[in-house]
């Protein structure tokens, strides 16, 4: 196994090499929900982990997965049952640039919501909006579950496979290097999100 370069500021990585599969769960069913750092960033990370040797890829992932349902059924019992808790998620899926999504919803289910898993911060909002659809639950575990593990595999696959352009660019001692690493990623995350979700309107206009 392979020392990974693990700086005094860089939290992520220093808590999942000392936390593991456990920690990986408990943070994005706690901190990831509060959190300014997008969940694309920190899966990339645990690739990186992975590609050392800290984390198996598979069992890592399997964990992100099951933290991520975990989130995605509660945000979808809490919208069903009309709590105060989602207020905002409820009014953040009102608008109208997710109701292209939502119309969407109803004739290619599982093309959306994987779609949505792939747009920054939005895809916390899948749940709530399948809850306003009055979609069924069934149905929803099904795709979620599927869409999240391909989600899950891209972004851990991208932090395994430049596991040494990471390490290199992690090699900085100053906090504009962290600011770059953080920068690069979400400029990654982008990036494929708008791969992505221009593909997802080929197929949907494709269908019609």
């Amino acid at each position: 196994m392979q020392e990974a370069t693990i700086l005094p500021s860089n939290e992520l990585i220093y808590y999942f090499t000392h936390y593991g599969y456990i920690g990986i769960y408990i943070f994005f069913v706690t901190v990831d929900q509060v959190a300014p750092i997008p969940e694309e960033v920190t899966l990339i990370v645990i690739g990186y982990l992975a590609s050392l040797g800290f984390l198996n890829p598979f069992i890592a992932g399997i964990f992100c997965i099951a933290a991520f349902f975990t989130i995605d059924a509660i945000y979808f019992y809490l919208t069903k049952t009309g709590s105060r808790l989602v207020k905002k998620m409820k009014q953040g899926a009102e608008k109208p640039a997710m109701r292209n999504y939502k119309s969407k919803l109803h004739k290619h289910m599982f093309k959306t919501i994987l779609i949505l898993s792939f747009l920054p911060r939005v895809r916390l909002l899948t749940p709530v909006i399948v809850a306003l659809t009055e979609l069924h639950f069934k149905k929803f575990i099904v795709y979620s579950m599927l869409s999240l593990a391909l989600f899950c595999a891209v972004y851990i696959s991208l932090g395994y496979a430049f596991s040494k352009s990471i390490e290199t660019l992690l090699q900085g001692t100053g906090a504009l290097t962290h600011y770059l690493f953080i920068g690069a990623m979400v400029a990654l995350t982008i990036a494929l999100s708008i791969i992505v979700s221009r593909k997802f309107k080929q197929l949907t206009d494709d269908n019609k």
